[in-house]
């Protein structure tokens, strides 16, 4: 519940990767109360700390809905507004240039990261329309980073997967950035897509898991994990 709970909320799941010093894209989170009460506060925050382009974000949501790409502040409002339909809690976070990368985990207490994938969006990035709509994305699996990069990506997904309490499955994703090759932690998501194409079974036949045994191994995962939190309760007696 915990890890499921953590893993939708960005602010909270941020959070928790800063205090494990994995580096994240620096963000500003605020509420819907402070936003309709202090607009120009929040703007000018904006003004001082970042340069455009920034994203707007509902911190509750997934498949990057309510997202907007902000490149114009007189949009700011409209972003605002468009974030807040999904989610009381928001956040405005920095725009890095970067490739999209992605990791399967699968475990519980001992959990082990896949190979490194990377999307390449058709659109700016990954929007819901580049998942779901829009033909052209793509996915490359094993994707082509240097060994150091991959190593250390696939340590800080293993070590967010356990500080956020996950168990059985996770895809944590990772910005690339370019010109520097800065990693930075970008979310989890605790329910990654399961067809036999959605890049988190792909991870793992390319790291030596085909579907079938996959599906076996999360069962079996499921089954461990029920058994170490199950609590027995003493009934009382007839």
């Amino acid at each position: 519940i915990l890890g499921s709970a953590l893993g939708m909320d960005k602010i909270s799941m941020k959070q928790i990767a800063l205090a494990h010093k994995i580096p994240i894209p620096r963000f500003i989170a605020f509420s819907r109360w402070r936003w309709e009460r202090d607009p120009g506060g929040i703007r000018e925050t904006l003004e001082r700390q970042f340069s455009l382009p920034v994203f707007v974000k509902p911190s509750n949501a997934g498949s990057s809905v309510g997202i907007t790409k902000l490149k114009d502040l007189d949009r700011l409002d409209e972003a605002v507004a468009d974030a807040a339909r999904y989610d009381y809690r928001l956040m405005i976070e920095e725009a890095i240039d970067a490739r999209e990368l992605e990791i399967g985990v699968l475990g519980n207490e001992e959990p082990e990261a896949s190979v490194v994938g990377e999307i390449v969006p058709i659109g700016e990035f990954y929007d819901y329309r580049g998942k779901y709509v829009d033909e052209g994305s793509r996915q490359l699996v094993p994707a082509d980073v240097p060994a150091e990069v991959s190593e250390r990506a696939r340590g800080w997904a293993v070590e967010i997967f356990l500080a956020l309490d996950l168990a059985g499955m996770a895809r944590a994703d990772f910005l690339l950035e370019r010109g520097t090759g800065k990693l930075y932690f970008n979310e989890v998501n605790t329910i990654p897509g399961f067809t036999p194409i959605s890049m988190y079974p792909m991870l793992w036949d390319a790291s030596g898991i085909g579907y079938r045994e996959l599906i076996t191994r999360l069962v079996e995962l499921a089954l461990e994990r029920h058994r170490a939190t199950r609590v027995e309760v003493d009934r009382p007696r007839v």
